[in-house]
């Protein structure tokens, strides 16, 4: 099994291939389209199934390009669905001083509005769409927020995290979170999945080492007396 990053320059996308299967999380914006079907091309593989793992911009504006040429099924989790086939602008919520300075650029975007094919549940069995491991509900950044995690344990993380600015690719709290505890939550659920391996769609490999620290901060603040 490969996993191929995709940078359209705003975000990356993850295409999964096994055996001539492939799987794509996020779709990224439409630039993204001409790189996944050159990488395609390249492997001599099929894409079956992409993976929105929310429903904000930077995530989905290729799908209806991929899948047009594909064939491709396109999966968001129920939870965002309604908000992916609406389209229109975006309203984040940031929650560290960088999301506070990103915001009104990321506000100003506007989402086409895309139908999925189906929408997935809170643990899906991947396979039995034509894709590549199993998907879990990670929410907080979205109401359903998704990450994929593949057969080597490998979890794709959507924007689940943020980087931290010292160490370069530490993890840490995502920039906009539609709810935080919720969000640190689902990051905790992440890390004891991954096994070490988490890759978000914004900063790539997250260091394995910050992981574990991120994780005991989240452990001990869960601790901590009310």
């Amino acid at each position: 099994m490969d996993i191929h990053p995709i940078k359209d320059g705003i975000s990356t996308a993850y295409l999964v291939i096994d055996d001539g299967t492939a799987m794509l999380v996020d779709a990224a914006t439409p630039a993204l389209a001409p790189k996944v079907l050159a990488k395609l091309t390249e492997t001599h593989a099929k894409l079956h199934l992409i993976v929105l793992t929310h429903f904000h911009y930077d995530h989905v504006g290729a799908a209806d390009a991929l899948r047009e040429a594909t064939g491709a099924r396109v999966a968001i989790h129920h939870a965002d669905a309604g908000a992916l086939r609406a389209g229109g602008q975006l309203h984040v919520t940031p929650r560290r001083p960088l999301g506070r300075v990103l915001a009104p650029s990321v506000m100003r975007g506007l989402k086409a509005p895309v139908t999925p094919d189906f929408e997935l549940d809170d643990d899906e069995d991947l396979t039995q769409h034509g894709g590549i491991g199993r998907s879990f509900w990670t929410p907080g950044h979205t109401p359903g927020s998704t990450s994929v995690q593949l057969p080597t344990g490998t979890v794709l993380a959507g924007d689940a995290f943020g980087e931290a600015l010292f160490p370069r690719h530490g993890a840490e709290r995502p920039l906009f979170a539609d709810d935080l505890d919720t969000a640190r939550r689902s990051q905790l659920a992440i890390i004891d999945a991954a096994g070490g391996d988490v890759r978000v769609a914004h900063f790539g490999r997250l260091q394995e080492r910050s992981l574990a620290k991120l994780a005991q901060r989240l452990r001990s603040a869960n601790t901590q007396p009310a």
